[in-house]
């Protein structure tokens, strides 16, 4: 399939819709603290009634993000293009949707078709296919271990399982849990999954107070786990708080951009200088902030349209 080859960007807020050339950031040179510009989206369209209505990033994938809204369910959306598309409800009921939705979106490489998983309260999934427009559910005995948000990588969705001593994945072309990703080591409480370099990473707090980013060279491969990033939450300011520092994506640079959910910020660190800087401010802690390609590919059709 043809994706068109763009720039990446952060989208970090839903009411208004905004995002942020986020490898721009390494132009900020010193390490003052300082608002960094960003750009407001339209809103799709079919969402003008459902301002206030409760919003969760889901997921993306080419380009293509997928939204949770309260009273809609789920919405497929190019910000690039503008163009949406709203999914038929789901069959059974969702897990627990104002709070945490279980699940992801991703794309199935043997049929060139985009997938939405999201848990139930049942031992079961409910899988969108987008080429169908249609969900199936499929009985699985570990969908209660999924939590969150998937990352899509490598052909499957991924989560940090509950006991987060593992991440579980799901195979989006099998629609089957193919297998169980054993972290770094056990002896630590791993919050957040990225992707760097075209590598998974984990990111981690430990017993002794330092945070640090693993990078997994070999995917599947326990040994192949790279500790890439690491600072102790000692050297954090204390206006930059000291809980709450989910990472989001590490820059070209190195430097690693976290949202800080005790103050409401996006802060970038450089561990080359041991620095921080707040870069701007987030309205909603809970949205979900996510990294995003801008591609011209249709939420309706999921293939690459002409504009």
């Amino acid at each position: 399939m043809g994706i068109t080859e763009n720039s990446s960007r952060l989208l970090y807020s839903m009411d208004p819709p905004q995002c942020l050339d986020h490898e721009a950031l390494k132009d900020l040179k010193d390490h003052r603290d300082g608002y960094f510009a960003n750009r407001e989206l339209g809103l799709p369209v079919m969402l003008a009634g459902y301002s206030n209505c409760y919003k969760i990033i889901f997921g993306s994938c080419n380009g293509l993000i997928c939204i949770f809204v309260e009273g809609v369910d789920f919405i497929l959306w190019n910000p690039c293009t503008g163009y949406s598309k709203v999914l038929p409800r789901t069959p059974l009921p969702l897990f627990n949707p104002l709070s945490c939705c279980n699940g992801g979106f991703g794309y199935d490489s043997a049929t060139d078709d985009y997938k939405l998983i999201v848990g139930t309260k049942e031992n079961s999934i409910q899988v969108f296919t987008l080429k169908t427009s249609s969900w199936k559910v499929l009985p699985i005995i570990n969908a209660l271990n999924i939590s969150g948000r998937g990352l899509f990588f490598n052909g499957a969705l991924h989560w940090l399982a509950q006991n987060r001593q593992t991440i579980l994945s799901f195979n989006l072309v099998e629609d089957k849990f193919h297998q169980m990703i054993p972290l770094p080591y056990d002896d630590a409480c791993f919050q957040g999954m990225m992707i760097h370099g075209n590598c998974l990473c984990v990111s981690n707090v430990g017993h002794d107070g330092l945070n640090a980013i693993w990078l997994m060279k070999e995917y599947g491969v326990k040994q192949s786990w790279t500790q890439v990033i690491k600072f102790s939450a000692r050297a954090i300011p204390r206006e930059y708080g000291h809980v709450c520092l989910w990472p989001i994506c590490i820059l070209e640079s190195g430097e690693l951009l976290v949202n800080n959910g005790s103050t409401g910020f996006l802060v970038l660190y450089d561990p080359k200088e041991n620095t921080f800087k707040n870069v701007t401010k987030i309205h909603e802690l809970n949205c979900g902030a996510l990294v995003y390609r801008e591609t011209l590919v249709s939420p309706v059709t999921g293939s690459v349209i002409d504009i």
